[in-house]
């Protein structure tokens, strides 16, 4: 009788005792402080390497950690001597775990975003941070109640802050003056259908300094209550504006802001497909045509005609040009000599970009991103369409000599 064969396992050891510490350094980065904590575990060379570089939690990302992992023994971590420039706290993140990570922070802490607000934050904003920079509150947990007159003026303790992004937030104009007291450049208020023409007005008196604001309800629930009007504030400073839908924003508010923002360098408008909203039209690029544009992005609009592209020829600084779901229909050729400096320009979705207009831009020696959405309006056969086309038309010419990236993305 044969005697089996006995299966020799492979010898047991670390493949990273192949590696220096370095090259170990950098693979462990990328895992988050769950992670690391566990892996910390695993022998003494991994616990040395992860305890003793100051830089390895450096950006702690707690947002993605399973809830049912308890959060304080990975919040003790913070109790010894590290470098933390930011941190990403998760939703079920208790108002005593964050008492206690926030007393814990090293005064590096720069970026704070909190997922959970049901808490109260003057239990939590207790100790003031000389060089924070960012704060971000988001309202995954449905908090209704607005900050009482106490937690407002907790905030004062990161009065450093140079900016703030706040989403879904229940909202009173109250807040906004305690903004009188930061040195505010960033101001993001996302998915607010509650904010007025009032609450601009106030952002402008408290924000003299404001360089980016970004306003605007929610997809699902449109602001109706900011209106043209509410542009005609003083903001001298102000780069970078973003509007999110809003439904009286047309082509009137796009002449005010123009007037109102002489210094913009960035604006964008964003729709989507089934809300009724005040007409955006060819006018609205003649309306801006003065202000010195490096980003455009105007998403959804039916009312596009043939003076569009030449209206948006003017903006001759332009880099990035955004008009997803919106038709193109003409030969935009003319953006080659008018918009040299154009490297990457979105027209995906349902966009019904032309034959012409691909064979236009097909000339531009600038552009490098080139995202594609429904071409000649074929819901069903777009992408075979498209390829028949390019192959026929633009690769036999060797045009887009520069483009990196292009993608039909519908």
């Amino acid at each position: 009788m044969m005697k089996k064969q006995q299966i020799r396992k492979p010898p047991s050891y670390d493949p990273f005792t192949l590696l220096k510490n370095d090259y170990v350094r950098i693979i462990l980065t990328y895992l988050n402080v769950f992670d690391l904590v566990r892996s910390a575990r695993v022998c003494r060379r991994w616990r040395e390497i992860i305890e003793k570089d100051p830089l390895m939690f450096e950006h702690a990302n707690l947002e993605n950690i399973d809830s049912s992992k308890p959060l304080f023994p990975i919040l003790k971590i913070f109790s010894r001597d590290k470098t933390i420039i930011s941190m990403k706290l998760p939703p079920h993140a208790t108002q005593t775990d964050t008492a206690y990570m926030f007393m814990q922070l090293p005064q590096s802490i720069q970026y704070l975003k909190f997922t959970n607000i049901n808490m109260e934050f003057s239990k939590i904003f207790t100790r003031k941070f000389p060089n924070f920079k960012s704060l971000t509150l988001v309202n995954t947990k449905n908090r209704k109640k607005p900050f009482d007159e106490i937690e407002m003026k907790s905030f004062l303790t990161l009065k450093s802050a140079q900016e703030l992004h706040f989403y879904s937030l229940p909202w009173e104009d109250g807040f906004i003056s305690i903004f009188a007291e930061f040195n505010l450049q960033v101001l993001c208020i996302h998915d607010c259908p509650h904010l007025t023409n009032d609450s601009l007005y106030l952002i402008s008196k408290h924000c003299k300094l404001l360089q980016k604001l970004l306003v605007g309800g929610s997809e699902q629930v449109y602001n109706a209550q900011i209106s043209k009007s509410g542009f005609q504030i003083d903001l001298m400073h102000l780069k970078s504006l973003e509007i999110r839908y809003c439904s009286k924003i047309g082509d009137q508010s796009l002449d005010i802001i123009a007037h109102s923002f002489p210094t913009l360098t960035e604006f964008a408008l964003v729709r989507n497909n089934f809300e009724k909203c005040a007409k955006i039209s060819d006018q609205a690029f003649k309306n801006m045509q003065d202000l010195q544009l490096q980003r455009l992005s105007i998403i959804y609009t039916r009312k596009l005609r043939d003076q569009a592209h030449i209206n948006i020829a003017k903006f001759h600084q332009l880099r990035y040009l955004c008009l997803r779901n919106c038709p193109l229909q003409y030969d935009v050729s003319i953006w080659n000599e008018n918009c040299p400096f154009l490297e990457e320009l979105d027209v995906s979705g349902d966009s019904w970009v032309s034959q012409s207009f691909v064979l236009g831009i097909a000339q531009h020696q600038n552009l490098k991103i080139f995202w594609l959405g429904h071409f000649e309006h074929g819901d069903l056969d777009c992408d075979t369409k498209l390829r028949t086309f390019l192959g026929k038309h633009i690769q036999e010419r060797n045009q887009f000599p520069q483009v990196t990236h292009t993608t039909l993305r519908t």
